[in-house]
């Protein structure tokens, strides 16, 4: 029965290959389901950070983003009155 050997073959490779691949997925996983206040201490380039130290970075970069927002919401009020004043000009120019 030549085939059951190489039904079995290829099943066993298959399982294998997937093994593999959940070992390799895990081990790369980023950890989504890690949260912030958490009491874990998380380790980045292997210097220890508390939970505290973590949730001021985190403050830090909420800032950050704030600042980024309000400079292109004053970029876009920027533009929208350059295009009112070109506006106002082609139409004295027009008159």
């Amino acid at each position: 029965m030549p085939e059951a050997t190489v039904l079995f073959s290829v099943t066993a490779a298959v399982v294998v290959a997937l093994v593999v691949w959940v070992a390799v997925v895990l081990k790369t996983a980023k950890e989504p389901w890690a949260r912030p206040g958490a009491a874990v201490v998380a380790r980045t380039a292997d210097v220890a950070v508390e939970p505290e130290e973590k949730a001021a970075g985190a403050e830090e970069k909420a800032e950050a983003a704030e600042k980024a927002e309000e400079k292109a919401e004053e970029k876009a009020e920027e533009k929208a009155d350059e295009a009112k004043a070109d506006e106002a000009k082609a139409d004295e120019a027009a008159s």
